[in-house]
């Protein structure tokens, strides 16, 4: 069981982590409320993107032993729910409106605000270096700035899934406002 919930971890810890991962989204609402229309196939394609990818690489960066081992719920609902679902919508209703420095700033603070919380109630990101830093604050800054680049990561996406389908808005990075 500690593999798929972690050493004394309850539901109820990872209902804790769910309720931050809520609340920051009702933040995210601030920017719009709602995902535009012409870009919900878009953000579709990022939500399976983004979800896939980093539930494997999360798994492979354990077996490469540049990640600590996340537990199996830990790393579905962080890959699933947080960087496919709430990160792909503040991409979503976000491209475009703020310069892409700004965006760099937002995606990596609300993944430090959420790597510390799962430290904090789940005992996950509990690496003691990020690659050749030590410390586990080091580790939590460093992939809360790998996350940083989802924005960029996310166009590139688009770019290649606009060469497979129609519909595919492929957004514009600026360093200045959109």
């Amino acid at each position: 069981m500690d593999a798929i919930l972690g050493a004394n971890n309850t539901l109820f810890d990872y209902g804790l982590v769910l309720l931050v991962y809520a609340g920051l989204f009702v933040a995210m609402r601030q920017v719009s409320p709602r995902i535009e229309p012409e870009f919900k196939r878009s953000f579709v394609i990022l939500l399976v993107v983004w979800a896939v990818g980093v539930f494997i690489a999360d798994y492979v960066f354990y077996l490469l032993g540049i990640m600590s081992f996340m537990p199996w719920l830990n790393t579905f609902i962080h890959a699933f729910i947080w960087i496919g679902l709430c990160l792909g919508f503040l991409y979503s209703v976000s491209y475009g409106k703020r310069p892409l420095w700004e965006l760099l700033v937002l995606f990596a603070v609300y993944s430090f605000v959420i790597k510390v919380t799962e430290h904090g109630v789940l005992g996950t990101w509990e690496f003691d270096h990020f690659f050749f830093i030590d410390g586990n604050l080091a580790y939590i800054v460093g992939w809360s700035l790998v996350d940083a680049l989802y924005p960029v990561g996310s166009a590139l996406v688009l770019a290649l899934a606009a060469r497979l389908t129609q519909g595919i808005i492929v957004p514009r990075l600026s360093l200045s406002r959109g």
